[in-house]
């Protein structure tokens, strides 16, 4: 598919799985793949109707995208491989839908979406990203415009289809929630305290799971990563990919 990213190894033991978020793009991980050794296989999928216009992603499904995942992950488990899965924002609901249906060794989960909150800042990036009106001094702006994938379009029409593509999600959240309590698979959540749609609140959900290390990046939102938080998770990330390899 265009704009995906996959490097097959077929002698290597460990491969890796990303998942990025609604809107977003494969582009959001390339600061972690910098990181990950040579004879692992890589696996960075683009979502169907991402990358694409506005009618492309009216015309995709949640359906769609988790078949995506789940046949990403038989083709690597066909391989005889043990499975990594790095996420962000919705795709860490299927992230963790897999892992408490199928062997996954471990997950690395950034801003997971089981509490959900809108915030004014997330009201006006939204508008400046729609409106392509971003200044170059507006960190938080253009780091999310670098991570929205949809072509721009003026035609308020072609985004009526994006209303069942809303329900689903928040349908994924309810049910993710349910089954967060059967999970037994190794999980490093990270999330943001000026997360502009999902609440910190998350993490009550976790708190109690003896297999999940969850940690707070004080300074950073869905998309902007601040400087000493993006240092410490690249970081975590890199010890994350050390311990698996062990």
């Amino acid at each position: 598919m265009e704009n995906e990213q996959s490097i097959y190894r077929r002698d290597s033991d460990a491969a890796i799985l990303f998942v990025h978020g609604i809107l977003g793009t494969p582009e959001h991980f390339k600061r972690f793949i910098k990181l990950i050794p040579n004879d692992w296989t890589v696996r960075n999928l683009t979502l169907k109707g991402h990358c694409g216009t506005a009618k492309d992603f009216s015309a995709a499904s949640m359906a769609v995208w988790k078949l995506q995942v789940s046949e990403a992950l038989c083709e690597l488990r066909s391989m005889g491989k043990k499975i990594y899965i790095v996420a962000h924002s919705m795709g860490t609901l299927f992230a963790l839908q897999e892992a408490g249906e199928a062997s996954v060794e471990a997950l690395f989960l950034l801003d997971v979406p089981l509490k959900v909150r809108i915030t004014a800042r997330l009201v006006k990036t939204c508008w400046q990203v729609f409106r392509n009106k971003t200044g170059a001094g507006e960190r938080w702006v253009m780091a999310a415009k670098k991570a929205y994938s949809i072509a721009p379009d003026n035609n308020i029409f072609h985004y009526i289809g994006w209303i069942p593509r809303y329900a689903e999600l928040f349908s994924e959240i309810r049910k993710t929630r349910k089954q967060i309590k059967k999970l037994q698979t190794p999980c490093y959540v990270y999330l943001s305290a000026k997360d502009e749609m999902v609440s910190p609140k998350t993490a009550v959900l976790l708190k109690d799971k003896t297999n999940a290390i969850v940690k707070m990046l004080r300074e950073s939102g869905h998309f902007y990563y601040e400087s000493r938080d993006e240092k410490m998770l690249l970081k975590d990330f890199q010890e994350f990919i050390i311990c698996s390899a062990h």
